[in-house]
């Protein structure tokens, strides 16, 4: 799947995972803007784009973002997980995909048996119970970890099972969020669903369970078998500096991370200004560069998105 969500979806998003919250009209627009830009990064070699986003508040702005850049993502071809486990060698790093887990660990050996059993080093899996697995290039330490659901957003989107288990068992592992560590945590445990009314009888979502945005983000977080997003504290981030070479898409949120905005040499760069913040410092930094050394590209044109009544937006391109 390569796709990127309607703009004329309507979303709703709950800070509590079992009760739908209220939908509105900005959310879809923010998961779309991702999913758009990730769609259009081949078609700019040797340049970056540069998005910039203001909101009345940033809430939940980055992280909606960052779930339509990562749901827009190529799912992997995996092997069948038979054929990736019987290919594996002794002690192998793998990360394997099962019915309620995501386990990360280092291959032992397989029993053959009846319902043949793949033994790690910290458990043992029967092989038909497997959904997805991955050799993995290195491990830390092994993890395990509750394999996140697949709700209405990403079946909105026509991600089937089979798929989703192949994302987790081998994300793309390419976005950066910059921001308040502590308010980027918060706005992960929220989650988000479709509003049903706003898709029709020809929608792939057949009932209006959430997403949770950690189950699609999949944060770098400690003790998370899986991870597709690296999250950096902009207090911090000077020393995390250069971001590491896999990073295709940075998210900036607020000023803190703008400020660094130059420093960022991924393809990809949206930044996220908060307009209740009387702090004008983020917004001069993007118009400088913008009037420094870019080029004009137009939202609506090139990209086909245009931003929700009470959000501003302008983008353009800088070289690389």
């Amino acid at each position: 799947m390569s796709t990127s969500l309607n703009p004329q979806v309507k979303l709703w998003i709950s800070d509590h995972p079992e009760t739908p919250g209220t939908a509105a009209f900005w959310i879809g627009p923010l998961v779309a803007l991702g999913g758009l830009a990730s769609r259009r990064m081949a078609e700019m070699p040797g340049r970056q784009l540069i998005i910039a986003v203001s909101v009345p508040r940033r809430d939940f702005a980055a992280v909606l973002v960052g779930c339509g850049w990562v749901l827009a993502s190529e799912a992997p071809r995996l092997e069948a997980p038979p054929e990736v486990l019987r290919g594996l060698s002794f002690d192998s790093p793998v990360r394997l995909v099962v019915e309620k887990e995501i386990v990360s660990d280092y291959f032992i050996r397989i029993r053959d048996v009846a319902d043949p059993q793949v033994k790690l080093r910290n458990s043992s899996w029967l092989e038909s119970k497997i959904r997805a697995a991955a050799e993995l290039p290195s491990l830390e330490a092994p993890r395990r970890s509750p394999r996140p659901r697949i709700g209405s957003v990403a079946r909105q989107l026509g991600l089937e099972e089979a798929n989703w288990d192949n994302r987790l068992a081998s994300p793309a592992a390419d976005l950066a969020i910059v921001g308040t560590r502590k308010w980027l945590q918060d706005d992960f445990k929220a989650s988000i669903g479709v509003d049903v009314e706003s898709v029709g009888e020809s929608s792939n979502c057949a009932n209006p369970e959430a997403d949770p945005i950690a189950g699609l983000l999949l944060p770098d977080s400690e003790g998370a078998a899986t991870w597709s997003t690296r999250l950096f504290a902009s207090s911090r981030l000077a020393d995390q500096l250069p971001l590491p070479r896999e990073v295709r898409a940075a998210v900036l949120d607020g000023a803190g991370a703008v400020k660094y905005l130059t420093e960022i040499e991924a393809p990809l760069v949206i930044c996220i200004l908060d307009r209740s913040v009387a702090d004008d410092a983020a917004g001069e930094i993007v118009v400088q560069l913008r009037n420094v050394r870019g080029e004009p590209y137009s939202l609506r044109e090139n990209l086909g998105w245009r931003p929700p009544t009470g959000v501003e937006a302008l983008a353009f391109t800088v070289p690389l």
